[in-house]
């Protein structure tokens, strides 16, 4: 698979990182990396810049533009300018003409197909719906709209996609607010429910940086454990020394000789990708801090020990 962890090329020579396009900051001479056509396939209001809506069955989530252009096998349904998907492949970020829509070899990835074309296709959706509904909003020991998890009745409401605001908004009129996880065994409980769903959504979860002072919060304002197993661990295209600290010696020091690493664990310190905090499929469902205008599927949750009475733990 091609991979730009080393940046991408300018049509002059140089090397930028793919963090670079679209940043608002011209970094090639020829201004390639700030080119219109380009940026409006590259930042949209639906993902993070880098990033594309993503369609399958019914359910979109983001997924990174590189990740789908070297993909063998495209997992989902895009609306993406093939000619960014060139640029992708031979690591040179270049201008684009504004797009000829009567030139079959310029049009959009999957525009034009339906998930429907195949025979039958209606039916097994309608079929995949249905076990989805039932996996996500439907439980008989659990009100409407929400199913059992673990000890708790939840709501993965993952026909829907919205802000964490209107997420946030929406779990209250359901009785409830977005879910908050605050250890392990209900962390795992829900990663496993999610995955044996076969769930490919975006989840926002009921976490917030409400400022800088209280740092990251869950809405009661009990503080979210930044530790392990809870946050995604990210791939960085810049590095960062670790270190090691040995508190009763009053020691701090490099780990391993100062070696760098690029692969962070979230939330990025000490500026964060985003305020609101999500369980992403493309993370396995670990948390991510994610720009809170995002659109994503509100994951609710009714309080502790409401629903169902008979499985409350004691």
């Amino acid at each position: 698979m091609t991979s730009l962890a080393e940046g991408i090329s300018c049509p002059n020579g140089r090397y930028i990182p793919i963090s670079y396009i679209c940043d608002y900051e011209q970094d090639c001479s020829d201004g390639a990396d700030e080119d219109i056509e380009l940026c409006k396939e590259w930042r949209t209001d639906a993902c993070a810049s880098g990033s594309v809506a993503c369609t399958r069955h019914g359910n979109t989530s983001c997924m990174e533009i590189e990740t789908y252009c070297t993909s063998k096998d495209p997992p989902c349904d895009v609306d993406l300018d093939l000619r960014v998907c060139e640029i992708i492949l031979n690591k040179v970020v270049t201008k684009l003409p504004p797009l000829d829509h009567t030139d079959p070899a310029l049009l959009h990835k999957n525009a034009g197909k339906s998930s429907t074309d195949e025979p039958n296709a209606t039916d097994y959706l309608a079929e995949e719906f249905s076990v989805m509904v039932n996996r996500s909003i439907s439980h008989p020991q659990c009100p409407s709209m929400f199913t059992l998890v673990g000890h708790q009745c939840l709501s993965l409401f993952f026909i829907g996609s919205v802000s964490w605001s209107d997420s946030r908004a929406f779990c209250k009129v359901l009785g409830g607010d977005l879910v908050t996880l605050k250890n392990v065994s209900q962390f795992a409980a829900l990663i496993t429910h999610l995955r044996n769903s076969q769930m490919t959504a975006d989840f926002w979860v009921g976490g917030h940086a409400k400022n800088a002072s209280q740092g990251w919060t869950w809405l009661d304002d009990t503080l979210v454990d930044l530790r392990s197993p809870f946050w995604a661990v990210r791939y960085e295209t810049s590095c960062e020394n670790r270190t090691v600290t040995f508190p009763e010696l009053n020691v701090v020091r490099w780990a391993n000789n100062g070696t760098c690493y690029h692969y962070q664990r979230a939330p990025r310190s000490p500026t964060p990708v985003g305020e609101c905090v999500a369980l992403t499929y493309q993370h396995y469902y670990h948390m991510t801090d994610e720009e809170c205008p995002l659109r994503k599927s509100p994951l609710c949750a009714l309080p502790v020990g409401q629903f169902p009475t008979d499985l409350s733990p004691k």
